[in-house]
């Protein structure tokens, strides 16, 4: 019966110890290029991140006189729709 094979692995003992270490070799290689990929999104981010920080610092204040008994924010009223309670 015939069948297509993606890779004919060789005979060969040592061919196939070499083929298997060029394999290992590659695969750290992109593990090492993942790990410095990583460490470079992470420092650029932080970078990024103190620069919005002190950004921010810099930042204007605001100077509106704010009582201190007054809580800020948006509400809505509902309708009371209880039902009375007759005795």
């Amino acid at each position: 019966m015939f069948y297509w094979r993606w890779f004919n692995r060789p005979r060969h003992p040592l061919m196939r110890i070499l083929i298997g270490a060029l394999g290992l070799i590659l695969l750290g290689g992109v593990l090492a290029l993942g790990l410095v990929a990583l460490v470079a999104f992470a420092v650029i981010g932080t970078i990024i991140a103190i620069v919005r920080a002190v950004g921010r610092s810099n930042a204007p204040k605001s100077t509106a006189p704010r009582h201190p008994d007054v809580i800020e924010g948006e509400f809505v009223v509902l309708p009371n729709r209880t039902a009375p309670i007759k005795h």
